[in-house]
């Protein structure tokens, strides 16, 4: 004990200059918008780069199950094929190929760090910017609905998961085409919550739901969950709980969606919402 008091006494200058220090670079940061951007960057970039060297041990140990959800993607993105295209009007035009336009387009990630307990889970994927990666795009799973990109750098991106308290998509049931409002409550990352479903609307558990045709992101029919429990809420609606159809604990790989035509529908969206 005595040599580790005259220790910090020898030394007492130097930490005194390095808690001065690093008071000094917190200060830095804290006042200076700038440097505050660029150290937030930075240290996103390593964390990535560690993320990605521990994600490659843990692939190791994972093996089997990653192969098995790589042949369920393939098998996945080949049945989506004719959903990735936007129809034209037949109704006035004989119909053709050309009748047909790519709207989503697919590229394939690894997840490389992810949290399930937080209020406020993120993920990580090994794609970023250079790799034609955007925010708001949409990230599906094999499964089903996974979250939106939500910070995009040079070679790594974030997403927001359904398992994020800020999450919100539209869903509605595939039986009938009934849709709501899809959030998490913070308890379990295996179940969230469907709102504004009417009382008149037939619920049962088992029901199958999917993202709607009025998400910004998400191609419609994309599978959610199933109804797993069902309240009376204030007398006028539902309180669904759904089981979600994506095990975020099992999520290795990803695909992340580019919707060409989302630039054309923000533009309508946002010329509707300044209309008198």
């Amino acid at each position: 004990m005595r040599s580790l008091i005259r220790f910090f006494q020898k030394h007492r200058m130097l930490f005194l200059f390095l808690t001065l220090e690093g008071i000094a670079i917190i200060m830095l940061f804290q006042r200076n918008y700038i440097q505050r951007i660029a150290f937030v960057k930075t240290t996103h970039q390593v964390s990535g780069y560690f993320y990605e060297k521990i994600s490659h041990w843990r692939d190791y140990l994972y093996l089997r199950e990653q192969n098995r959800q790589l042949l369920e993607e393939n098998i996945n993105l080949r049945s989506m094929l004719p959903t990735a295209f936007y129809m034209a009007d037949t109704a006035r035009i004989v119909f053709s190929d050309q009748g047909k336009l790519r709207q989503y387009a697919y590229l394939s990630a690894k997840v490389i760090d992810n949290t399930v307990h937080k209020q406020y889970n993120l993920m990580m994927l090994d794609r970023g910017k250079d790799e034609g990666i955007e925010e708001g795009m949409a990230v599906i799973s094999s499964e089903g609905i996974v979250g939106v990109v939500h910070e995009v750098y040079n070679h790594f991106s974030s997403v927001l998961p359904v398992i994020n308290r800020n999450f919100r998509v539209s869903a509605k049931f595939k039986k009938n085409n009934y849709f709501g409002s899809l959030s998490w409550d913070g308890r379990s990352y295996r179940f969230a919550t469907l709102n504004e479903i009417p009382l008149h609307v037939p619920v049962f558990k088992g029901d199958t739901i999917v993202v709607s045709g009025f998400s910004n992101s998400f191609p419609e029919g994309i599978p959610v969950g199933i109804v797993n429990r069902v309240e009376q809420k204030d007398g006028s609606f539902y309180t669904i709980e759904v089981l979600l159809a994506t095990d975020f604990r099992k999520l290795f790989f990803v695909t992340v969606v580019d919707d060409k035509m989302k630039k054309d529908k923000q533009y309508l969206n946002n010329q509707t919402s300044n209309m008198p």
